[in-house]
């Protein structure tokens, strides 16, 4: 049971402790200063961070303008990170940064207008443009009723799938950096993110005779697979040419081109490929590789 000595001592203490949180409420908050001038002050090494009377953050300032300002000598710079949230969660006046390897400016910022993110680009809008030239003769053969016969050739194969391999890249940018979504190699480009894209290619052979008899054809085609390789568009230019043009001097350039403007999501891989039946002098016909490729190119532009 307590004594009287015990309760005049809990009600002491009962007293000094009531004080302190009054004391603590009504006081201003100083860590690392012994009087604080601002309700809460906080003591660096670079300087003070503040809130003040009205609720505004001053860091590194002493008389903050805005309800968070950072405007100091020193440095002032404000990190923003990224969110999951839709803009609609977020509300209207928030901000996010969206790193993208895949933008030219490997960065930008969104706001978000309540109801959807809106992005800023430094450099104007992101826009991929690949350039290349081909004067190998490489080629893989991907699709045939001889199975045998799939892998790298020196020509184009007749009747035959034939992927364009190992070109010359002259370009490769976005927004003006330069990128990695085209492979000089095999020939296909890789959609960094979803989009329009407005690609060409053309191909001519060396001159020869096309006496094969009826229906000689040239196909330039353009391939889209999804980002699991399934394809899920072919687009082809068919070009057709006499039955027969006799035999030499009676030579005829032949060739083929693709243009098209092509919806593709992030991933999705677009590639050129050719099939002919044209039997020139042989089974297999050549690329013609004078002027440094100025015959046989390739153009992807984002729009």
């Amino acid at each position: 049971m307590m004594g009287p000595k015990n309760k005049i001592k809990r009600l002491i203490y009962t007293v000094i402790a009531f004080s302190l949180k009054v004391t603590y409420i009504n006081a201003q908050i100083g860590i690392g200063i012994p009087n604080p001038t601002n309700p809460v002050e906080v003591k660096t090494d670079a300087g003070n961070i503040i809130i003040d009377n009205s609720g505004k953050i001053g860091t590194l300032i002493t008389n903050p303008k805005v309800a968070l300002d950072l405007r100091s000598a020193a440095n002032g710079s404000i990190a923003i990170g990224n969110t999951t949230k839709t803009a609609v969660q977020a509300g209207a006046g928030a901000l996010r940064y969206v790193a993208s390897p895949a933008i030219g400016v490997k960065g930008y910022l969104e706001f978000s207008d309540g109801t959807n993110w809106v992005s800023f680009f430094p450099k104007g809008k992101p826009r991929i443009v690949v350039m290349a030239s081909k004067t190998t003769q490489d080629t893989y053969v991907f699709e045939s009723g001889t199975p045998s016969e799939i892998g790298p050739k020196t020509g184009i194969v007749q009747r035959r799938s034939s992927y364009l391999t190992n070109w010359t890249e002259n370009l490769d940018s976005d927004s003006g950096v330069p990128t990695s979504n085209f492979s000089p190699a095999t020939g296909e480009f890789v959609a960094p993110r979803d989009g329009v894209y407005f690609a060409t290619f053309t191909f001519a052979l060396q001159s020869s005779q096309v006496n094969t008899g009826a229906n000689n054809q040239t196909e330039a085609i353009w391939e889209v697979r999804n980002s699991t390789n399934a394809i899920t568009q072919r687009i082809k230019t068919n070009n057709g040419y006499a039955s027969d043009t006799g035999g030499s001097p009676n030579a005829v350039p032949v060739g083929s081109a693709c243009t098209v403007s092509v919806y593709l999501n992030k991933g999705d891989k677009l590639r050129p490929f050719t099939w002919i039946t044209v039997a020139f002098d042989g089974t297999v016909s050549q690329f013609d590789v004078s002027g440094s490729g100025v015959y046989n190119a390739l153009t992807i532009v984002e729009q």
